[in-house]
């Protein structure tokens, strides 16, 4: 049930990337196991937003800008991405799973979606394996807190 696939797909991320329900709900009441990262929100303040920036750089700015007016490319552009409704940017395709999701993006929320996307949010198009460090991942959640007009407070 929660075998990987070489490139990190499990069978349910699959099922439903590929629609298939009946599937993936045989295979969430039949021992799929979603993992949940540990809290990070008060580990925030301590964070590297320099070592999140590099990060970012070399594991998200291929498919994502972090600016202004930066447009879109095979995601969508991640400025005031902290506080802002999932799924929201114009002009992009969103999996079905993501658009599901209901609410704004917090601490939380990306602290578990980027700690692996196909694991914890199966059926998403974001098929990365994501950033697992638990002290990467805080810098690089600390530094998209940045990239904003208006930050989001810090808890």
């Amino acid at each position: 049930m929660n075998a990987k696939t070489k490139d990190g797909k499990t069978p349910v991320h699959l099922a439903k990337l590929k629609g298939k329900r009946e599937v993936a709900d045989y295979l969430m009441s039949h021992g799929v196991i979603l993992p949940t990262p540990a809290p990070i929100s008060m580990k925030l303040a301590s964070a590297d937003v320099e070592k999140g920036r590099t990060i970012f750089t070399h594991v998200c700015a291929g498919c994502h800008h972090a600016e202004p007016k930066g447009g879109n490319k095979t995601g969508p552009n991640l400025w005031s991405v902290v506080g802002r409704d999932k799924a929201s940017v114009p002009n992009v395709r969103y999996s079905d799973t993501l658009l599901g999701w209901e609410g704004v993006w917090t601490y939380e929320d990306l602290n578990r979606y980027l700690f692996g996307p196909m694991l914890t949010t199966p059926g998403v198009m974001m098929e990365i394996p994501g950033v697992p460090d638990e002290t990467e991942r805080v810098d690089l959640i600390a530094y998209l807190r940045t990239v904003s007009d208006k930050p989001i407070p810090l808890p």
